[in-house]
């Protein structure tokens, strides 16, 4: 740690000098600078921590074109990918590069060998992932297999039981009844023999109850405006999908999309954002079933 206090070096009588204490001010802040230099050219030697200047060097050096409005952090971790990108280029190294991308669990990675497709699936709502995403594939992937990105949009559903011995008390009696007054029946609850937080419910039902999330959507509407009405479901498990593509003449970026009833009612709604860079784009809205309080 460098000592900034020069005051402390003097003699006593020089320090009650006003000239010597407005030099000692002065050099003490010029030394403060000088510290803050020398930890900066220390983080500078890290990609996780250098400043924009030594970030724009390195842009520089790897051919990075810069789009304006990136932060410097998304910067960072994009040189970091591509310092990183030494062969042999396997599933593995891909899906720690997704990892490190994306975040561990906020990907899909999906290899069809007969038909040579690579399809990853992301729940993320920044298009610049995606298009780093691009960029990394078309170093380590080989020409013949084709890339497809599918942006997918998570959600998740608790169902939970509660189990009580209740009393049941009817409120009125031939010859004694007032229409409306009470409720024919009144049920109250005694005892509870099992809480929500005891689990019970069975697989079959967490996948039933998915199966229905997935067929209850009638149409997706994207941007506010574009109306698709063939969707694909499917279930796997306990996780609902229901799956519709977007075109490029139809959206150029999609910055909504939405779920809708039979009668038009807006089931879900998410706010993403998504380049539509290829002829199509594929989107996946996941419902998860869970039991949960």
């Amino acid at each position: 740690m460098l000592e900034t206090n020069i005051c402390q070096y003097y003699p006593h009588w020089f320090r009650r000098i006003l000239d010597f204490q407005a030099l000692c001010h002065t050099e003490s802040q010029e030394l403060r600078f000088l510290a803050a230099a020398m930890e900066q050219i220390h983080k500078n030697l890290f990609v996780q921590t250098m400043d924009e200047d030594t970030c724009a060097q390195w842009e520089t050096i790897l051919r990075i074109v810069r789009t304006p409005g990136e932060d410097l952090d998304f910067r960072r971790l994009r040189v970091l990918n591509r310092l990183s990108l030494r062969p042999p280029f396997t599933m593995i190294f891909l899906r720690e590069r997704l990892d490190m991308i994306f975040g561990p669990g906020n990907y899909v990675v999906e290899m069809d060998y007969p038909s040579f497709t690579l399809c990853i699936e992301a729940s993320v709502n920044d298009g610049r992932y995606f298009s780093e995403v691009s960029a990394l594939l078309g170093i380590v992937k080989p020409c013949h297999i084709v890339y497809v990105s599918r942006p997918r949009i998570d959600g998740a559903m608790l169902l939970s039981e509660r189990t009580s011995r209740v009393e049941i008390t009817y409120n009125y009696i031939q010859g004694a009844w007032a229409l409306g007054e009470k409720p024919f029946v009144s049920v109250l609850e005694q005892e509870v023999l099992k809480m929500e937080t005891t689990p019970s419910i069975q697989p079959a039902f967490l996948s039933d109850t998915a199966a229905f999330a997935a067929q209850d959507p009638a149409a997706a509407r994207v941007n506010g405006s574009i109306m698709i009405d063939r969707l694909t479901r499917t279930v796997s498990g306990n996780i609902g999908s229901v799956i519709y593509t977007v075109s490029r003449d139809q959206a150029k970026e999609i910055t909504l999309v939405e779920l809708l009833g039979r009668d038009g009612v807006v089931l879900a709604s998410s706010q993403v954002y998504l380049p539509v860079i290829e002829e199509t784009v594929s989107l996946r809205h996941s419902f998860q079933v869970k039991e949960g309080v």
